[in-house]
């Protein structure tokens, strides 16, 4: 159709003189019809072939446009479906992001728990309070006579200076 608006713009050129011939050829009474009646001067216009070709061509457009958008409509149900696929698509992927999301706040919530100083102060006292259990079940072996006192006094000692760390290490905490 481009090809057809540019051949017609060529030949509008030369056709002009033309058609300014054709009105030098009516009439005053004529050409004042023309002027004063509407309908005669469609009639004229639309029998100059130029302006034929031009209705030629936008009825040819216009067909094509209703011919483009009937094409269209015919795609909206599948448009429409695949819209439909996206957001299954997109709520899926977003309700297993979201769970993601949940599993790693709730174990950040988790070492946080278990790294803080108040978590970190009772291991410390409990770890402490293991280590002179372990001195006191020591005593024991030794009034029983399970254990020689040479290999109680290495351990022993060893339970109460790691006893007096852990406790000494808790003091300093709670104190700064």
């Amino acid at each position: 159709m481009d090809q057809r608006l540019g051949s017609y713009f060529r030949v509008s050129m030369s056709s002009s003189a033309m058609n300014e011939s054709r009105l030098h050829e009516k009439s005053v009474e004529e050409l004042r019809k023309l002027l004063s009646d509407k309908d005669a001067y469609e009639s004229y216009l639309h029998s100059i072939e130029e302006v034929k070709q031009l209705d030629t061509l936008r009825n040819d457009l216009r067909k094509s446009n209703v011919n483009l958008a009937r094409h269209n409509l015919g795609k909206e149900s599948e448009m429409a479906e695949l819209r439909n696929q996206c957001m299954i698509i997109r709520t899926t992927e977003l309700a297993t992001a979201q769970e993601k999301f949940s599993d790693a706040q709730r174990r950040e919530k988790e070492i946080l728990a278990r790294s803080s100083p108040a978590s970190i102060l009772n291991k410390l006292q409990e770890a402490a309070n293991a280590a002179d259990d372990e001195s006191e079940s020591l005593h024991h072996k030794l009034l029983s006579g399970e254990l020689e006192f040479p290999e109680f006094l290495q351990k022993y000692r060893q339970q109460r200076v790691l006893y007096h760390r852990r406790t000494l290490l808790r003091l300093a905490a709670l104190a700064g």
